[in-house]
C-alpha cells in the first residue's frame, strides 16, 4: 500500500509538471535574444502589450511578436489596456485588430486589461460596465481566436460593483504570491475557475522587465 501511495504521488507530480506552464508578459519592446533567453528558462508563452492606457497603439507590439516567433516561443498573446477617458471602446478594439491584421493567425488570446479603479476608470459602475461591454462585444467579432479578461478580485468589483458580465470569458488574475498554482483563487463576480495567474510582477530577467504567469 505504501508503495502504491508513493507511486500515485510520483505520477501526480509528473502529471502536474507536464500539464502546467509558465510564461511572461511584457510592456516594452523585447528583442530576439531576450525571447531566446526566456525560452531557455522554460517560459513558453509571451503576452505582449499592444494598446496603451493613453489611448494609442504600442508600436513595440508587432516587432516583439516577430521576435517572439523567431525565438520559437510556443504561444503568443497580446493585451489591450483600454483608455476609458478616450471613449469609444469599440474603436480601441478595432484599431488594435487592424494594426494586427497580418498577425491574428499567430496569436492565441487578446486580453482586455481591466484594472485601476479610481485611476483608469470613472466613479460610475454603470458607465464602466457599458464601456467594458463595448470592448467585449467588439472583441468577439474582431478576428481574434480567443478573448479573455485580465483582472482580479481587488480590481474588478471596484470598477463594476457586483456585475458578472465578464464571467463567460477566461480570466487571467494577479496575485503576487510567487506560487505556480491556483490554490489562492477565490470565486468572484461569476468567475469560478481561472485560466491563468500572474504570480510575480516587476521582475528583471534576461535584461527586461517582466511579469511571470502560470497556467495549466
Amino acid at each position: 500500500m505504501r508503495f502504491l501511495i508513493s507511486l500515485l504521488f510520483a505520477f501526480t507530480l509528473i502529471f502536474n509538471l507536464a500539464f502546467s506552464h509558465i510564461g511572461i508578459d511584457v510592456s516594452s519592446g523585447t528583442d530576439v535574444s531576450g525571447f531566446e533567453c526566456f525560452k531557455g528558462k522554460k517560459y513558453s508563452r509571451a503576452i505582449i502589450r499592444c494598446y496603451e492606457s493613453i489611448g494609442s497603439i504600442d508600436t513595440n507590439c508587432k516587432p516583439s511578436i516577430e521576435n517572439a516567433k523567431k525565438a520559437g516561443i510556443e504561444t503568443i498573446d497580446v493585451y489591450l489596456f483600454p483608455c476609458y477617458d478616450c471613449g469609444n471602446p469599440e474603436n480601441q478594439v478595432t484599431t488594435t485588430s487592424h494594426y494586427l491584421k497580418d498577425y491574428l493567425k499567430d496569436l492565441d488570446f487578446l486580453w482586455l486589461d481591466i484594472e485601476g479603479p479610481g485611476q483608469y476608470w470613472s466613479g460610475s459602475y454603470d458607465s464602466n460596465k457599458k464601456f467594458i461591454q463595448g470592448l467585449l462585444d467588439s472583441a468577439k467579432t474582431a478576428g481574434f481566436k480567443h478573448v479573455g479578461i485580465y483582472t482580479s478580485e481587488s480590481q474588478w468589483p471596484g470598477i463594476v460593483g457586483s456585475w458578472d458580465g465578464g464571467k463567460d470569458y477566461p480570466i487571467w488574475y494577479a496575485n503576487y504570491d510567487g506560487a505556480e498554482n491556483f490554490n489562492d483563487f477565490s470565486p468572484f463576480n461569476g468567475w469560478t475557475k481561472p485560466h491563468m495567474k500572474q504570480y510575480a510582477g516587476n521582475i528583471n530577467e534576461c535584461g527586461f522587465g517582466i511579469d511571470k504567469n502560470y497556467w495549466e
